[in-house]
């Protein structure tokens, strides 16, 4: 039965035609809606099988019970006992599953006996006899029509019950401890995936950063003795080989770079990513980049400009993080822009919420890939043919530190016009 009928039989069974209470009756029913409540208020798998037994041997009056769960091969396995004061059973007392409880689980019906060491037609098997068993309630846990065990009880006495009313709450209990199962089960799997995945996750990051580690250390003494010998010998080579120089720096720089990207982007999903918190003066930190950032420009031709019109320029922020925010910012308007100009304000909106503004006259992007924007690996062009370097990390990587920092990036672009990206500092971190 459902437990929405069960509800509605309950509402049926308190009132008579002549809207007179049955108060006995709705108590019963009530009681088993208790139980049904109780069975649901946890997940944990060991919380409902104990919490569906136990309440399953009071119902019945029972002086123990079991719970058997089919297993990754489809047999049967011991999963709990209890006495009736809720102490745990081993598996050594159970010795009646071959002769009810399998047949119980095989067939998918119930089987109730009642006298079983007096009543001839129910055939008691040598277990029953010699455990001097009288009353017996076993049923199957099904769960949407799948059968994931049985639930059984017993007595060594009569039990002052009332058989009919007891077997139904009964079979109600195992429907819906079925459910209970079902899900603490699923939740238990879930945890198990989630751990394993954090795992993966820790394993994937410390293999990143092994990796970084292996290629940045040698990788930076090359770019060490490359900038030896071009500050050695600059003045005697020619144009050739002074553009093999600049090749080499660049290209080692570039490798450093999507190392650092793909390294944090992994201790950001891994949720191994710490910050600092502190007061950083936004104006200076701009200032240190464009500064930084100014060799790229010139040797563009591009006109690179600091604009900052506000006094109080104080944020609470992560300052590594915030670096990195701005610097891929910066950096991915500079490469975009071939002509023009690339400018960096510092406002305030009418909310006096602190602005941050990166605009330039870039190519601009697709009104079609602007959804796509922020995401991970993401290029508009791509391909061998793409004209600008780059693993699609920068942006991506800028977004998550924004929502490290409580800021948020907003873009406005249209192609071939250039772009503005906004960053909106809360007014709770300024």
């Amino acid at each position: 039965m459902k437990l929405s009928e069960f509800r509605n039989n309950i509402e049926s069974q308190k009132t008579g035609e002549n809207g007179i209470k049955l108060n006995s009756k709705a108590r019963e029913l009530e009681l088993i809606l208790n139980l049904i409540k109780k069975i649901n208020s946890s997940l944990i798998l060991e919380d409902v099988l104990y919490s569906v037994l136990i309440n399953a041997i009071k119902l019945t009056n029972s002086e123990r019970g079991f719970i058997v769960l089919k297993n990754d091969t489809g047999q049967l396995k011991f999963k709990l006992g209890l006495d009736v004061n809720g102490n745990k059973l081993s598996n050594h007392f159970f010795n009646i599953s071959t002769t009810v409880v399998e047949d119980v689980f095989l067939t998918g019906e119930s089987k109730f006996i009642e006298g079983a060491q007096s009543d001839k037609d129910n055939h008691p098997s040598k277990s029953i006899l010699r455990l001097a068993l009288q009353t017996i309630f076993c049923s199957p846990l099904k769960a949407e029509n799948q059968k994931i065990g049985v639930i059984y009880v017993d007595s060594k006495s009569l039990s002052n019950i009332n058989l009919k009313e007891t077997i139904y709450m009964f079979e109600i209990l195992a429907g819906q401890a079925a459910l209970a199962i079902r899900n603490a089960k699923l939740y238990e799997e879930l945890k198990i995936a989630k751990r394993e995945a954090e795992e993966s996750d820790k394993l994937k990051t410390a293999f990143l950063s092994q990796m970084s580690h292996e290629i940045r250390t040698p990788l930076n003494t090359m770019l060490n003795y490359n900038t030896l010998l071009y500050d050695e010998f600059h003045d005697k080579i020619d144009e050739e080989l002074n553009f093999v120089f600049s090749g080499m720096k660049n290209s080692g720089n570039r490798i450093i770079r999507t190392l650092d990207n793909v390294l944090n982007m992994s201790l950001l999903h891994s949720g191994d990513y710490e910050i600092n918190p502190q007061a950083i003066n936004i104006a200076n930190l701009l200032e240190e980049l464009i500064r930084d950032f100014k060799g790229l420009a010139e040797s563009k031709d591009l006109v690179f400009n600091f604009n900052n019109k506000v006094k109080h320029t104080i944020v609470i922020a992560d300052d590594y993080t915030l670096n990195l925010l701005f610097q891929n910012l910066i950096d991915n308007a500079i490469k975009f822009t071939s002509k023009g100009f690339v400018e960096v304000n510092i406002t305030k909106n009418k909310f006096s919420s602190l602005i941050i503004e990166i605009i330039d006259s870039g190519k601009g992007i697709s009104k079609d890939y602007l959804k796509d924007l922020f995401k991970i690996f993401s290029q508009e062009e791509i391909g061998y043919s793409r004209k600008f370097e780059g693993c699609g990390l920068g942006l991506a990587l800028a977004k998550e530190f924004a929502k490290l920092n409580k800021c948020k990036i907003e873009v406005e672009s249209k192609q071939s016009k250039g772009s503005k990206f906004t960053v909106v500092f809360d007014k709770k971190v300024i």
